[in-house]
């Protein structure tokens, strides 16, 4: 699949789960017992804050399940977006728009 292949994909995912639960964790070890129960529930899905030390170890751990889509939440910039792309992220959440991380 190329880029926009992707893209379409992640979004029709979304909008067909039409909840996107949004997890703020603290510690990397409640993060897949917390993926386990909203899978059971119909929800393999989560945006992983960047809130919290943990956001990026819990993304990079989470990304490697074949079973759940994890994306990364409160990316503000480039770097963090690229980051969050390397620990697997299939979807980035902006509490802002800022162009240069939307280009990227």
């Amino acid at each position: 699949m190329n880029q926009s292949e992707i893209a379409l994909s992640m979004r029709a995912t979304i909008q067909r789960l039409r909840i996107l639960p949004v997890i703020a964790i603290d510690r990397v070890d409640d993060v897949a017992p917390l993926a386990d129960a909203l899978d059971r529930g119909g929800l393999p899905i989560a945006e992983i804050t960047l809130r919290t030390d943990a956001g990026l170890e819990a993304i990079a751990k989470l990304s490697t399940r074949n079973d759940f889509v994890v994306g990364a939440g409160t990316v503000h910039s480039v770097e963090q977006a690229k980051k969050v792309a390397d620990a697997g992220a299939k979807f980035v959440v902006s509490p802002g728009f800022n162009p240069k991380t939307v280009q990227w």
